[in-house]
Formats: C-alpha cells, sequence, structure tokens
C-alpha cells in the first residue's frame, strides 16, 4: 500500500523496464536518476509510512550514488532531517551492486567461490577408486545448482 503511492514519481530505465523501486522481502530500494528526484521518493515513503503507523529507521537506511564520475557525489538524502549514510557497495539479493555499475567485484567473488570448493573436492576428483561418471556427475550438479556447498 505504501509503495502504491510512488507510483506517479518518475522512473529510471533499466533494461528496457522504468523502474523507481525494488522489492525483496522486506527490503526495498528506491531508484531514481537525480538526487532531488530520489529525495521526493523518499519522502512519499516516509510520508506514507507514517499514515499507516510506521517509522523509518534512518540508522538502518542507506544510499549509493552510482556513477561515471572519477570523484563520488554526495547524496545527501535525508530521513526526518537525518542524512543517510552513503555507502560504496549495496548488496541486495546476495549480488554486491559498485558505484561504477560494473560486474568485476561479484564475477571476482564468484570465481573466488568455485575455486574453493573446486579445491574441497580435490580428493574426489584425483581418487581413483571413484569412478568417472561419478566424478562428472558431481561437477554438472555443482553446474547446474551453485548453491550447493561442501
Amino acid at each position: 500500500m505504501i509503495l502504491r503511492n510512488i507510483e506517479q514519481h518518475e522512473d529510471v530505465k533499466v533494461g528496457g523496464h522504468t523502474i523507481n523501486n525494488l522489492r525483496y522481502a522486506d527490503d526495498t530500494v528506491l531508484i531514481a536518476d537525480q538526487r532531488k528526484k530520489l529525495q521526493n521518493i523518499f519522502t512519499t515513503v516516509t510520508i506514507e509510512s507514517e499514515n499507516k503507523g510506521l517509522q523509518l529507521n534512518a540508522k538502518k537506511t542507506e544510499c549509493m550514488v552510482i556513477s561515471k564520475q572519477p570523484h563520488m557525489p554526495v547524496s545527501n538524502i535525508l530521513c526526518q532531517g537525518e542524512r543517510i549514510k552513503q555507502v560504496l557497495t549495496f548488496k541486495q539479493v546476495g549480488f554486491t551492486i559498485t558505484p561504477d555499475a560494473r560486474c568485476n567485484t561479484e564475477i571476482q567473488k564468484r570465481t573466488a567461490l568455485s575455486k574453493d570448493t573446486f579445491t574441497k573436492m580435490k580428493s574426489i576428483f584425483t581418487n581413483r577408486n571413484i569412478r568417472l561418471s561419478t566424478k562428472i556427475n558431481t561437477i554438472e550438479a555443482y553446474m547446474v545448482h551453485p548453491s550447493v556447498r561442501i
């Protein structure tokens, strides 16, 4: 109900879709292409939350600027008169977002996890008592289901 009231605010085009928020469980990400627009969306969410008897916690709220500029602009977004903490990285649904909007950090993280998992399984892959087909099935299981860990 609260976020329905931000539908009138301008959206940002992402991958052919226009959006101004992302939601997952109890996490919400507000998106705008200008500081003023983001402040307007945030103010609307704050007011609508208060109308429903809820209050945003400024200490748990973060803001991140994604920019191609060499020096990161300061956001200065306010929550109930208090400036929101500006962060350099942001994690959403397990994916790390960086200020340059590139995937390098995420690729490095996932490559390291893959190497670590493969190293843990070295004893299986080098064991001559385990059939090749079993080894192949094991590798395929990890490729199809990357969340499985040893």
